[in-house]
């Protein structure tokens, strides 16, 4: 209503019962009286305190929004940003001087089933010299006895074409896992090339966001056995 009594009092227009009938409906201190003796200065302090309040909520749930969504989908698009960039570059060949193995294959030696499968699936057949051969990098061949565990795993990836994660529910929450699969990113995002191959033994971790994520961008590098032997 401050700019009705502004009105009124710059302009020489007569409305009858104005003192008396003309009410000022708010805010909640002017709330009944006469829009005659309305004190503008209150007013526009009042619409002053009302205007730093909206901001003042709205930067508070804008801040609540920024680190929700920060919190739930940021791996998700700094994942799709790199991977994207990196599509749109063009992934570099894998034939690589430095490259002395076709794959390193990343799994949980400590797990019995996980061993077995490696062992007599993947390694008899992949490096089986009547087909074409391959030339794997695995941690209890491999790997140099009394080299730190972490330089172990990163000489392995740098030195491979592939990083092959043969996945069991038990070894994705690992932090061994977690470990070799932020080492294998560092590839996409020095490199820019995707190394990674995901082999997932069962059923894979339907809940898992990096997963249906991956699977979108690059499904043929997400695989399931025995779906995909």
């Amino acid at each position: 209503a401050v700019w009705f009594v502004w009105w009124v009092n710059h302009t020489e227009v007569t409305i009858p019962y104005l003192a008396t009938d003309v009410t000022c409906m708010g805010p909640g201190a002017h709330k009944g009286q006469s829009v005659v003796s309305l004190d503008l200065y209150t007013c526009e302090l009042d619409l002053t305190n009302f205007i730093l309040f909206s901001l003042s909520i709205s930067a508070v749930l804008s801040l609540m929004m920024i680190t929700t969504a920060n919190h739930l989908y940021f791996w998700d698009v700094w994942y799709s940003h790199h991977f994207c960039k990196a599509k749109i570059k063009g992934y570099r060949r894998l034939i690589s001087p430095n490259s002395c193995y076709d794959a390193f294959i990343v799994y949980d030696t400590k797990d019995p089933a996980a061993t077995e499968w490696v062992l007599d699936e993947l390694v008899a057949k992949l490096e089986d010299p009547r087909e074409k051969c391959f030339n794997l990098c695995l941690e209890e061949r491999d790997w140099l006895p009394g080299q730190p565990v972490l330089e172990n795993l990163s000489q392995s990836i740098q030195l491979s074409k592939k990083t092959v994660f043969v996945m069991t529910d038990k070894y994705a929450k690992t932090e061994n896992f977690k470990i070799a699969f932020y080492l294998s990113h560092q590839r996409l995002m020095d490199e820019k090339v995707d190394v990674i191959i995901l082999i997932f033994l069962g059923k894979p971790l339907q809940k898992s966001k990096f997963l249906q994520l991956r699977k979108r961008l690059c499904g043929s590098s997400v695989l399931e056995w025995p779906t995909n032997p």
